[in-house]
């Protein structure tokens, strides 16, 4: 009972001080899961979505598993009061891992929507007309894991994006892309490491998407309560839009706190804190995503009935202001992201 009451005392206070940022650039979850936990899952292996930001870790487990996560992000941006219409971004994630029979061996698949905007700004607000900024790309990543040691395991993974949408303005410029990850796993009984590097990549001639490098330790307190604890390190500073070109932005830090507590086999709970600085300056903020450094609030739900497990997670992200002194998008910006999911998956 003591383990319950602390594990829900830590769960409770992560969730009303918790922050975190997927709202900074256009990143957008591709897990319900790690949704759930602020994003800090480098170093959790349960879920079969964390294949997708580390490919390492699936070859702990046996047989094979498979999940669809379908993730909704409603952003919601404003320039001096005025706010942009935005849609609704649904984006469906695949996952499907496979560990071969007495082989250290395992191969992956997961086909992911992990970038997207989705806003209008009125006319008046950035330009005499109204200006629609669309980008959705969808991630084809094959991946293999290897485990070197009883603890220690290697994986790596090709990426195929390929833009279903990329609309700015009169500009629009769809196209494909490679790039590539490798990640590290390290567990024992009471913690896991792990760390994993995904690189930039052009998608056509006007996009380059950002490389990134995560870094995390999941702590056990007891088997029923974890915490994770990832920085992730962003560097925009090359990324590229249609219609904007670079960006102008830069690196940028996120630092994530992911809490879970087992109440069974049947439940788990599920929160998490993070903040994400901002990849802009002044000089460098772009209506297509004007990108302040954001906090976030985020909470999940697991459930387990024999092999099949359902997962519910729901985030809100909001910024402070930003005030721009670009001669091109002058002003003070304002967002804020509500993010929610559910995941259905089966191991086999």
């Amino acid at each position: 009972m003591r383990n319950v009451k602390t594990g829900l005392t830590l769960l409770a206070l992560g969730l009303f001080v918790s922050v975190q940022a997927q709202a900074s650039g256009f990143a957008v979850p591709t897990s319900v899961v790690g949704l759930s936990e602020a994003g800090a899952t480098v170093a959790d292996a349960s879920p079969v979505s964390s294949f997708a930001i580390n490919p390492a870790d699936m070859v702990f487990f046996p047989g094979t598993r498979a999940s669809l996560d379908v993730v909704a992000a409603e952003p919601s941006y404003k320039k001096d009061g005025v706010g942009a219409s935005n849609n609704l971004l649904i984006m469906p994630n695949l996952f499907v891992t496979h560990r071969f029979d007495n082989l250290p061996l395992a191969a992956g698949l997961g086909i992911t929507s992990p970038y997207g905007i989705n806003a209008t700004w009125p006319a008046g607000t950035v330009g005499p007309d109204s200006y629609k900024n669309d980008l959705r790309l969808i991630d084809i990543n094959p991946g293999v894991a290897y485990l070197i040691l009883p603890n220690l395991s290697i994986g790596a993974g090709l990426d195929y994006y390929q833009s279903l949408s990329a609309t700015f303005g009169p500009h629009s410029r769809n196209g494909g892309g490679v790039g590539g990850n490798v990640g590290l796993f390290y567990t024992t009984e009471i913690f896991n490491a792990g760390l994993s590097y995904r690189s930039t990549a052009n998608v056509g001639s006007d996009i380059r998407l950002p490389s990134q490098v995560q870094a995390g330790i999941r702590y056990r307190f007891t088997p029923a309560f974890a915490t994770e604890l990832d920085v992730d390190w962003n560097d925009w500073s090359n990324t590229r839009l249609p219609g904007y070109g670079n960006l102008g932005w830069k690196s940028a830090l996120a630092y994530r706190l992911g809490l879970s507590y087992h109440f069974s086999q049947f439940l788990a709970l599920r929160g998490g804190l993070a903040h994400e600085d901002s990849p802009t300056d002044g000089s460098s903020i772009q209506a297509a995503a004007p990108a302040p450094s954001s906090n976030l609030v985020s909470f999940g739900l697991g459930i387990g009935l024999g092999h099949w497990q359902y997962d519910l997670g729901a985030s809100y992200a909001l910024s402070g202001n930003a005030t721009s002194y670009s001669s091109t998008f002058p002003g003070t910006y304002k967002a804020s992201t509500f993010n929610f999911g559910a995941a259905i998956s089966r191991h086999f």
